[in-house]
């Protein structure tokens, strides 16, 4: 293990400025991968979104040269959760995910990255470039 990694074992993990419930993960190591141990609901509108536990994400996907503007870990732990679990099934989870059911298109994907960032209180000069990033060059992740 690197000596920068850390190993959490089911941990919340709880971003101090939100309202949000903190996700219980388990930071698995290499390549940045992160474990969902319980269920994860999130009221979108209308719409329940729940991630089921053993759901693995990276938080962000922002190349290491970066990190001294945005480092993956400050763009929120439940945007990035939600974004990636939209992302890897092309807005269109498994039956049930989604109460009731509906189809996101990858552009409502990225509004919500962006909404749920700013719930849990990511500033705007690092939360509209994550935002953009998504939206210039996602496209590549989305399995839609």
């Amino acid at each position: 293990m690197k000596p920068e990694a850390r190993q959490y074992e089911q941990t919340a993990i709880e971003v101090v400025q939100s309202n949000l419930p903190p996700p219980v993960v388990t930071f698995t190591g290499p390549g940045n991968v992160w474990r969902l141990e319980q269920d994860y609901g999130y009221q979108d509108g209308a719409n329940l979104i729940t991630v089921p536990a053993g759901f693995q994400f990276d938080l962000a996907s922002i190349p290491r040269i970066f990190w001294g503007l945005i480092a993956p870990f400050e763009l929120s732990i439940v945007a990035p959760l939600l974004h990636d679990f939209l992302y890897k099934n092309g807005g269109n989870p498994a039956v049930g995910t989604i109460e009731p059911p509906r189809v996101y298109t990858r552009n409502e994907a990225d509004q919500l990255f962006r909404r749920v960032m700013e719930i849990e209180g990511v500033p705007a000069w690092r939360r509209h470039p994550a935002y953009y990033a998504v939206r210039a060059f996602g496209g590549r992740a989305w399995h839609g």
